[in-house]
């Protein structure tokens, strides 16, 4: 009998974009399993942390396998998954333009 992985986890790198400002990220790593990508995540953490490049943040979001291969690289929408939910909050909304 085959698990359903429609939904998991994955790890989300957040990089700076020096000549525009602002960020960009990407996800890693797609798991079912939640104590798995918390194990990745500090890994990576620890993969990048001697970099002369390093990610503003890495993190471990809440995704659906689909949205995961979907997902491209370097993407900037603030629609995308984040770690919010994971800590109780809502994820932030940007403000509307003037």
């Amino acid at each position: 009998m085959a698990s359903d992985i429609s939904q998991g986890w994955a790890v989300r790198l957040d990089w700076p974009v020096a000549r525009r400002g602002g960020v960009r990220h990407d996800f890693t790593q797609f798991t079912p399993s939640l104590r798995r990508a918390l194990r990745r995540a500090v890994g990576t953490q620890r993969y990048w942390a001697t970099g002369p490049v390093r990610p503003l943040a890495v993190t471990v979001v809440a995704i659906g396998r689909a949205e995961y291969d979907a997902h491209t690289r370097e993407c900037a929408s603030l629609g995308c998954p984040t770690m919010a939910p994971l800590l109780g909050m809502a994820a932030v909304t940007p403000a509307p333009l003037p």
